[in-house]
Order: C-alpha cells, then sequence, then structure tokens
C-alpha cells in the first residue's frame, strides 16, 4: 500500500476525469522506464486505484481513448486491463466497460481514505466526535 496522497482529479464531469487520468498516465508512461509499456501502464493505473485516484466502481478510460492518448496499440492496453483485472483490481462487464472494483482491497482502502476525509470535514465543521460515533454506531447497527 502507498502512503502516495491521492491525486485531485475533479470529481464532477467524468469527461473532465477522463483527460485528467489520461495526462496522468501519460506523464507515467514512457520511454524513460526499462520496463515494457504495457506493465507500466499497469503500474501507473494500479497506483491510481492504490491511492484512491481511481475509487471502487470508476470507470477505466475506454482501451482505444488510453491508447490513442498514449500512442500505443489498442491491443497493448487491452493487454494492461486484462491483467488489472487478473490482480483482482477491476472488472470487465459487456457493454459497460472496464471499472475499479467495489470488494477489492484497493478498493476498500480508497472507500476508507474517502471516510476518513469526510469525517475531517465533519470535525471541521464543528460536528462532536461524539455525535459522529453515534451516527456511526447506529449505521453500522442496521
Amino acid at each position: 500500500m502507498s502512503d502516495t496522497p491521492s491525486r485531485d482529479i475533479p470529481s464532477g464531469d467524468p469527461h473532465s476525469r477522463q483527460a485528467e487520468l489520461l495526462g496522468l498516465l501519460a506523464a507515467q508512461v514512457g520511454a524513460h522506464s526499462r520496463l515494457p509499456v504495457y506493465l507500466q501502464l499497469r503500474q501507473a493505473l494500479a497506483q491510481t486505484i492504490h491511492d484512491g485516484t481511481l475509487r471502487p466502481g470508476d470507470a477505466l478510460p475506454a482501451v482505444r481513448a488510453v491508447a490513442s492518448a498514449l500512442g500505443l496499440a489498442p491491443n497493448t492496453v487491452a493487454k494492461t486491463y486484462a491483467l488489472l483485472q487478473d490482480d483482482g483490481l477491476t472488472e470487465n462487464r459487456a457493454g459497460a466497460g472496464t471499472r475499479v472494483r467495489m470488494d477489492s482491497a484497493a478498493g476498500q482502502r480508497g472507500a476508507l481514505l474517502d471516510l476518513r476525509r469526510c469525517l475531517q470535514e465533519l470535525r471541521a465543521a464543528g460536528i462532536s466526535a461524539q455525535t459522529l460515533r453515534a451516527i456511526t454506531e447506529e449505521e453500522l447497527a442496521d
């Protein structure tokens, strides 16, 4: 697990999120490494899942979009996506594309990171720890 903080990718428009992610990938994948490009891409995408940039349920960009943005063959990207699925980080549904698995350990870490951030924001807004504990206990009791 990485201690790298989550990168700020806009949470609104899915197209801007995808464009930002493609930019991050382009900065990390290239000829500067001795690793084959499909392994570089695998490593970069796995990192975005582990650090919470891509969260459970988030869609990965389409294979052709990644291939075009990075100057790769679509089969190279498809191979990487298959490896991420084999790693248990993503799932591919016919017609729905590739998404971060909801039940993956990395996905769970991302969800817990979101919860921690939310709790910090609520505390900063003046909600007491006692109130937050009571609400949490109530939700967990169901």
